[in-house]
């Protein structure tokens, strides 16, 4: 009967390798989608969130100025949610692809 007898510790090399390719494989294909204002480039989903707070910041005064606040009720949940919503429609509506 054969006994199976342990290899050892694996050389540095091999350990590099491996992390070599672990690493390089988590690289992406494209740069990250940016928006360039005034020179200075901010990521998308960044333009994408600040439309989705103006948004809901602009629906919370129009609800509070006809008095139908009652509408965004709870506003602890509702209030994240919609302006999710407005995020994720601005992200299809101004960058599709």
């Amino acid at each position: 009967m054969k006994m199976y007898k342990h290899p050892g510790k694996p050389s540095s090399f091999h350990l590099l390798t491996v992390l070599f390719i672990a690493v390089s494989s988590l690289t992406g294909c494209s740069p990250a989608p940016s928006v360039v204002f005034f020179g200075a480039s901010f990521p998308d989903w960044l333009l994408c969130t600040g439309i989705g707070v103006t948004g809901m910041t602009l629906l919370h005064l129009l609800s509070s100025n006809l008095h139908k606040t009652g509408w965004l009720s709870p506003a602890v949940v509702v209030y994240p949610c919609v302006t999710a919503l407005i995020s994720m429609l601005a992200w299809l509506i101004f960058f599709p692809s």
